[in-house]
């Protein structure tokens, strides 16, 4: 059957088609609506060229069955399924939204990686799905991206059990690795083996790797090149494309991901624990790092900690980006210093003077007084001293009474930085000075100089389409990863936060130039620039080592 024939068509005089949401080598998905239950629904229907296999349309009911007792949040329900003049279908909930192979593409394409958040959690939803179809002899067989779908809610729904297996059922066996996708199948389903529980957990350890590093392990032009990799390569490690993934993740691909199954987690119920606790690890950080800084009060809102401010003036000739728009800095709200009442506990009380009587032992005065007298008589001398001194250099040839003044009036102390003079000028240089003329010897341009060693400048971000274009240059480094490199961020977010322990967001970058890992739909409400700063190896960020420039209308 040809794909357009089927749009405006109805099937069973019930399901109105609406338009192709994907196909596959077996079976194409169309949007649908039922009249009769006023509901939008998604239409599973198999090649004609399939119709006439008695096999596979035996295979296809059978999913259908499956599938239809499966009633778990993070499962694609099964409505109902029929046949209409030859044509077999499937009527499947219809789920909004993209599915993660959509969204890992589209973030491939930005340069960018999903959150180690978002991943966890996808994981978390999935093992949720497996653990609920396992218990009921059901597995799956064929998880990946493309049959993980993404709601609105931020849930991973997993779907199309095409190719399920109903343990113990003698209806079919396994006929080989062809019924798996070569990237993420498991090695006994190469070599023909049975699937069991841990077949599925081997294909999700390979989903999750893609979500974290934003590949797959393994990479092949055929799927021959493919399946013996995944007999005989070992897995990398995921740092290498991504370094910020935690040691707990990476422990838990390296064991979903054994070659032997019997050394793999025996069930998701045990990958899903080990996958909260780091969840758990992760989050615990991110808040504990988040009280090291100052907090607003609670009657204090916290959009008003955001202020603008310029650098210090002494250092806006220096800086580089004096020129240009000056960043965002987050301004802390002041602690509450005030010392809270102590106790009775820990108030200090004396402890009691030696004696019969407990009164206080009375002072030598006659002592005190001596040494009052002669700190007094001392002090007059110093003072007769220096008004001799004063008197003497008042009347020294050539001095302006005024420098006596002077000295007598009270000091203004600056809180001004000394500035550095030229001290290189020839005397050469300098023209003869009349009486009546002042010469001041020019300033050679001062080099541009910077807060710390290492530095990056943007210099300009233009939009083109939907997407950022960031122009900047380093100083003292060059950015590249896992080394150092650089941090970029929106100026919603405060610089302490652009980088680890922080919590974020920031994008990770180690080139090449220019930067466009952001586009219109990343930025957050508020936000009037898109700032960097130098980050280590570990990605905590330098200090005061960039700027932020102003984001194009």
């Amino acid at each position: 059957m040809s794909q357009p024939s089927w749009i405006g068509r109805s099937l069973s005089g019930r399901y109105q088609i609406e338009s192709l949401l994907g196909q596959g080598g077996m079976s194409a998905v169309y949007k649908a609506t039922d009249p009769n239950l006023k509901r939008v629904v998604a239409i599973k229907l198999i090649h004609s060229h399939l119709s006439s296999d008695t096999q596979f349309i035996q295979r296809f009911e059978e999913e259908a069955a499956a599938v239809a007792s499966l009633r778990h949040p993070n499962i694609v329900q099964v409505y109902d399924f029929n046949s209409d003049q030859g044509v077999h279908y499937m009527v499947l909930e219809f789920v909004p939204g993209e599915t993660l192979q959509n969204r890992l593409q589209r973030l491939n394409n930005q340069g960018r990686k999903l959150s180690i958040l978002e991943a966890i959690n996808f994981s978390i939803n999935i093992c949720d799905a497996l653990g609920y179809a396992h218990q009921r002899g059901i597995i799956h067989r064929d998880i990946k991206p493309a049959n993980i779908m993404l709601d609105l809610n931020g849930q991973a729904i997993l779907m199309d059990f095409g190719i399920v297996k109903i343990i113990g059922s003698t209806s079919h066996t396994a006929t080989g690795a062809v019924l798996g996708t070569a990237s993420y199948i498991s090695p006994e389903l190469i070599r023909s083996e049975q699937a069991d529980a841990s077949s599925d957990i081997y294909s999700l350890g390979i989903t999750m790797f893609e979500m974290l590093s934003g590949e797959p392990p393994f990479k092949a032009d055929s799927a021959m090149s493919l399946m013996m990799m995944h007999l005989n390569n070992q897995v990398p490690d995921p740092r290498s494309l991504r370094a910020d993934i935690p040691s707990s993740l990476v422990n838990i691909l390296l064991k979903s991901l054994e070659k032997d199954r019997k050394k793999r987690y025996q069930s998701v119920a045990e990958l899903s624990a080990d996958l909260k606790r780091a969840l758990n690890e992760i989050q615990n950080s991110l808040a504990a790092s988040a009280t090291s800084f100052n907090q607003p009060s609670v009657n204090q809102p916290a959009a008003t900690i955001i202020a603008s401010a310029s650098y210090p003036a002494q250092q806006q000739a220096a800086h580089p980006s004096a020129h240009i728009s000056q960043p965002t800095i987050i301004e802390p709200q002041p602690r509450n210093y005030t010392n809270p009442p102590l106790s009775q506990s820990q108030q200090y009380t004396p402890p009691p003077f030696s004696g019969s009587t407990g009164t206080l032992p009375k002072k030598n005065n006659t002592l005190l007084w001596a040494f009052g007298l002669g700190g007094g008589m001392l002090f007059f001398v110093v003072m007769v001293v220096i008004v001799g001194l004063l008197f003497m250099a008042s009347q020294l040839p050539g001095k302006p009474q005024s420098a006596v003044l002077a000295t007598n009036t009270p000091a203004q102390i600056s809180t001004k930085q000394p500035t550095a003079q030229p001290t290189d000028v020839p005397p050469t240089q300098a023209p003869q000075v009349t009486a009546t003329q002042v010469y001041v010897a020019p300033i050679p341009e001062a080099t541009p100089t910077f807060p710390t060693t290492m530095y990056v400048k943007i210099n300009a971000i233009t939009l083109s389409g939907n997407e950022y274009f960031v122009q900047y240059e380093t100083f003292g480094f060059t950015e590249k990863l896992p080394w150092t490199h650089i941090h970029f961020f929106f100026n919603t977010v405060p610089p302490d936060q652009a980088g680890r322990p922080g919590s974020g967001p920031w994008k990770i970058y180690g080139g090449p130039r220019p930067f466009a890992g952001y586009t219109l739909s990343d930025k957050p409400e508020g936000a009037t620039q898109m700032c960097a700063l130098v980050a280590n190896a570990n990605h905590t960020v330098i200090p005061d080592s960039g700027n932020c420039f102003d984001l194009p209308k």
